[in-house]
């Protein structure tokens, strides 16, 4: 696990000794900050407002407004896929993760000190062209849209905004005055700082799917939203519905173990000394969160940074929960794992196993090399990554540290351990990591690690037209100027492999023009198909189940000494090259609703105008790219 570069951190625990006592487009008031008597630091919780989205609905359903086994259809009558499976998915599946929707369509919908009700009011509209990566229902795969879809189904059914509906029926109730949304708590004084690269001060950045990832709050009403989970507490559900979001569909242990919005309801070390856990974490750009609750000992644990990333808030939390249960008279063992017994030879069962195989962002090789070990090497990647792990007396396979045909490994530090799996006729590897919970513990989290690739034959034709395209990079097009990916994914690559004839580094080729993901695996997230479209000339990558565009790299002009002035236009990227410019500073003069990005060789951010204490002069780094963005009819004037 990389560590975490945290630049601000708040955290709260709750311990109680008794329980604490609108149309889909509809219209809500737009208020700057809501009024409050605390002055906590304010930040985005990410992906806890899944939880928040699950309490509205089920808050619903307990009016017997809403039956959460009955299809999203029956509440939105406007939601259509191009898959007819979508008659399948049931309110209860978005809330669990297995509806079989593809991930997250992305657009604009985290933003740099904006907002924009564009990804609320265009969701169905973007669904209604994609497919299910599965059967509803098939298994958990974690999944935003579903909770943008819990999102307007709030809506629709209580004829309120979410966000109104959020501070009426969750916040007031909990006397919380500081947890809101863009829409009614928006650049507050309180909000907390965000950073780039760990020092740089940069803008806020807003999650527009509010159901999905757009809440706000502070470590200490966070925590108390926590508390309102507690057996017996029934200010917000009562505890048949708390016990519903306390289950898990999981069919074994590499399963997620999602509960209703929950990302874990089962702990293996807390079982066994008979603590109920149940946890959410997440994660924005630039702000992370963390919210464990033991309801039956009556804890909340809340844990919000500015840097890091929602698994080290999750692990801080697990820490202060693990020091509330001791005083408690509770305490709970993290046991480092024993090293494995080693086996010097692969039993010739696993050599069938040789193959390709993907996860929703690489392509691996699998073999077993003189039946003396095995090799995992990532091919899609431009370093040629490797893995070795030595067969084990538990019919298993570890990871080494070293190089096992020199004789020079060991066992690697962090344990990982690999096992061979079917599914529905499918062959996976799933894996048992440990990660450590305090200085010397170790925590274990199992999941289906990777699937093995079908064979996938094209004609010469098809291969070549990808091959052509092998190695090139595509930029950021469509999004709006003030889209957080232009900080962190301003580029995407298109590769292809010998080893693995028929595949990107993307997913499966369907045609010249055409990539499907082919991923079918639990816990996959995220997949993406691609189509490649023409514009003026020149490529256009599309993810099109991300609303996201990509130009490609033949198509971005140098930027030349003699340029005074960028044209804007809304959702169109001016992409330039740093070529005889490198080394020099440009002066910027612009207007309103616009943002210049600027990235080194490798595609790494130095420079943006929501950096706040950067100003308007701007270095240019040798051999690096230049972005101008803005809207129709706005002009960024040049000084060189």
């Amino acid at each position: 696990m990389k560590k975490c570069r945290i630049a601000a951190l708040a955290a709260a625990v709750i311990v109680a000794a008794a329980a604490a006592a609108v149309p889909v487009n509809a219209e809500h008031d737009i208020v700057e900050n809501k009024s409050h008597d605390t002055h906590e630091t304010f930040s985005c919780i990410g992906s806890v407002s899944k939880i928040f989205a699950t309490t509205a609905v089920l808050q619903l359903a307990e009016q017997g407004k809403v039956d959460i086994d009955k299809p999203v259809a029956d509440y939105l009558p406007d939601f259509r896929m191009a898959d007819p499976r979508y008659k399948d998915i049931t309110v209860r599946m978005l809330m669990n993760h297995s509806s079989g929707l593809m991930g997250t369509t992305a657009g604009d919908f985290m933003l740099f000190d904006d907002r924009d009700e564009a990804p609320h009011d265009t969701m169905l509209k973007e669904l209604s062209t994609q497919r299910l990566k599965a059967d509803p229902g098939d298994f958990g795969a974690y999944c935003n849209d579903g909770f943008e879809l819990l999102e307007l189904i709030t809506e629709q059914v209580s004829g309120m905004s979410f966000t109104d509906y959020i501070e009426k029926n969750i916040c007031s109730p909990l006397g919380m005055q500081q947890t809101g949304t863009a829409w009614n708590a928006f650049r507050t004084d309180e909000q907390v700082k965000t950073f780039h690269s760990g020092n740089v001060t940069i803008a806020a950045d807003y999650c527009m799917d509010i159901g999905s990832g757009g809440i706000m709050s502070t470590a200490s009403e966070l925590c108390k939203f926590g508390s309102a989970f507690f057996k017996g507490d029934n200010s917000l559900l009562s505890d048949i519905s708390k016990q519903e979001m306390n289950k898990t569909e999981a069919a074994d242990k590499y399963e997620d173990g999602f509960g209703l919005g929950w990302d874990q309801v089962d702990y293996d070390d807390y079982k066994a000394v008979g603590v109920k856990l149940v946890s959410k974490g997440g994660d924005i750009i630039n702000q992370h969160a963390g919210l464990l609750v033991a309801p039956d000992e009556k804890i909340s644990v809340a844990v919000l940074s500015s840097g890091g990333n929602s698994m080290c808030n999750e692990l801080m939390g697990m820490a202060l929960m693990d020091i509330a249960l001791a005083e408690k008279g509770i305490k709970v063992e993290h046991k480092t794992p024993e090293e494995k017994t080693l086996v010097d030879t692969v039993p010739e069962k696993y050599l069938a196993y040789e193959d390709i195989y993907i996860t929703s962002e690489a392509v691996y090789t699998v073999s077993f090399p003189d039946r003396k070990y095995m090799e995992i090497s990532c091919i899609s990647s431009d370093k040629k990554e490797k893995r070795q792990y030595m067969y084990t007396s538990d019919d298993d396979f570890v990871l080494m540290d070293g190089n096992v045909p020199e004789g020079k490994a060991v066992q690697a530090k962090e344990q990982s351990v690999l096992t061979f799996r079917s599914r529905n006729g499918m062959d996976y590897i799933c894996a048992d990591n440990y990660i450590e919970v305090g200085r010397k513990n170790k925590l274990s989290m199992s999941s289906y690690n990777m699937q093995r690739a079908k064979a996938n034959p094209v004609s010469d034709d098809v291969q070549s037209a990808w091959d052509k395209r092998s190695g090139k990079k595509y930029y950021l097009y469509s999004g709006k100027y003030s889209n957080t990916y232009y900080s962190e994914m301003p580029s995407v690559k298109i590769k292809t492999m010998p080893e693995a004839k028929g595949y990107t580094s993307s997913g499966m080729i369907v045609d010249s023009n055409n990539t499907r993901s082919a991923l079918v695996m639990p816990g996959g997230r995220d997949i993406q198909d691609i189509t490649m479209k023409q514009e003026k000339g020149y490529e256009i990558l599309d993810i099109t189940n991300c609303a996201l565009e990509f130009i490609s790299e033949d198509a971005i002009p140098q930027l030349e000494s003699s340029m005074t002035e960028v044209k804007l236009s809304t959702k169109k990227a001016s992409w330039f090259s740093i070529g005889s410019a490198e080394n020099k500073t440009l002066i910027l003069d612009m207007p309103e609703n616009a943002a210049v990005y600027v990235y080194d060789q490798y595609d790494r951010m130095t420079y943006s105008s929501y950096m706040t204490d950067y100003g308007n002069s701007v270095p240019l780094p040798a051999n690096g790219k230049i972005v101008f963005l803005g809207e129709d009819g706005g002009v960024i004037n040049i000084t060189q």
